[in-house]
């Protein structure tokens, strides 16, 4: 019980601290989560040293990327994904591919070995697109070409993201890499398929029950069991296998049901918070100053290979050069996904914990730059071009 008063206090102040901090973020046109990041850099060991990482804490920050991830399951919707088009798609691949080779090529430069070097590169592929529709949504462009486009790469975007993540996990995790492999390729398919047959008997089963938490207590219990296979059946890390649930779930309850109610309430109130905050407390500035060079190539390399890896992708999807500048600048935040993949490389022991603190910092630097970069591309010569629905295909344009 003793070790338990001593956390409520610390519990309390990081709750209530983090809800200021996303206020305050959003005041200032940002996400929630940087405010929250920013808030555990500066209590954690790297400035006042108010708080530091504990057992505790980790646990809770590790449901809480759980259910994050789980959410990012419920929240991808596989028919727009299809409905994308051929533009988002190709925006989508550029932003991976040329990302992660980057971030291997400057990994392998810099010294790190061969699978340390390819996670910085799947770290660097992430996009986080909130802040850019926040942005266009302020412009009203939310429903033009480009913003149509950027939204649908970005959901194509999370998907190929958390696949690169786990196949690069999967392959850094030493041992035999043939039954590794054939792991990874079973656990997929039949993740699918007992989730696809057991979560609309689940939805059933909620019908008869006197409580309707009852499901929603059902189906975090699966979430749990999922993440726990993914990684010893697996061998991909917990988020995938919490991710592949949320997707199955997404195809058989809409976003009333309780599940989607109840888990977001959950998360964002308790153990969401806890993981943004434990972030930045594990972020350190001595890391930062030891490699300075590395964060400031990273930082330049981050926006440079979204901007022209996905500006190239919706070129070749038709757009003209201009609105493919457009849509490569709406892809250059990360944000949550990036942070998930550059913690669990932290635990794991793929990322050093200087390597980890330049990865925050780069997270952050593209959330900043991305707002005034956005407004800046459509301020060139940006007259309305008219909205597309899902859908509807691209019409190739003839090029400036």
């Amino acid at each position: 019980m003793h070790e338990t008063l001593n956390m409520l206090l610390p519990l309390a102040g990081i709750l209530l601290g983090a809800k200021a901090a996303a206020q305050l973020s959003h005041r200032f046109g940002l996400p929630a989560v940087f405010g929250e990041l920013l808030l555990g850099l500066v209590l954690g060991p790297s400035l006042l040293g108010w708080l530091a990482p504990n057992e505790t804490l980790q646990l809770l920050a590790d449901i809480g990327v759980i259910l994050l991830m789980f959410m990012a399951g419920l929240e991808t919707d596989m028919v727009a994904m299809k409905e994308a088009g051929k533009a988002s798609t190709l925006t989508a691949v550029g932003g991976v591919v040329l990302p992660l080779v980057s971030g291997l090529l400057i990994g392998q430069a810099f010294g790190l070995e061969w699978h340390h070097a390819l996670f910085l590169g799947a770290v660097l592929t992430a996009t986080s697109v909130s802040i850019s529709a926040q942005t266009l949504r302020e412009l009203g462009r939310l429903r033009s070409r480009e913003g149509s486009t950027i939204l649908g790469a970005a959901i194509i975007d999370d998907v190929l993201g958390v696949l690169v993540f786990a196949l690069v996990m999967g392959l850094s995790g030493g041992g035999n890499m043939l039954l590794t492999v054939g792991k990874m390729i079973l656990f997929f398919p039949i993740a699918w398929f007992i989730g696809d047959k057991l979560v609309p008997v689940m939805v059933r089963w909620e019908r008869h029950m006197h409580h309707r938490e009852a499901s929603l207590a059902m189906l975090l219990g699966l979430v749990l069991v999922y993440a726990w296979s993914a990684e010893v059946l697996g061998s991909v890390a917990t988020i995938t296998g919490a991710y592949l649930l949320g997707v199955v779930v997404s195809r058989h309850a809409d976003e009333s049901h309780i599940v989607h109610a109840g888990t977001s309430s959950l998360g964002y109130a308790f153990f969401i918070p806890i993981f943004f905050i434990n972030i930045g407390l594990q972020a350190r500035a001595d890391g930062l100053i030891a490699a300075p060079l590395l964060t400031i190539v990273l930082i330049v390399v981050a926006i440079a290979t979204k901007v022209v890896g996905g500006g190239v992708g919706a070129w070749l999807g038709g757009f003209k050069r201009r609105s493919s500048l457009q849509i490569g600048v709406g892809m250059i935040s990360r944000g949550e996904v990036a942070l998930v993949i550059a913690g669990a490389g932290l635990a794991n022991g793929l990322l050093t914990a200087d390597l980890f603190s330049v990865l925050v910092v780069v997270t952050l630097a593209t959330t900043l730059v991305t707002p005034p970069l956005l407004r800046l591309a459509f301020a060139v010569r940006g007259g309305h071009q008219p909205a597309i629905e899902p859908g509807v295909a691209l019409a190739p344009e003839v090029a400036d």
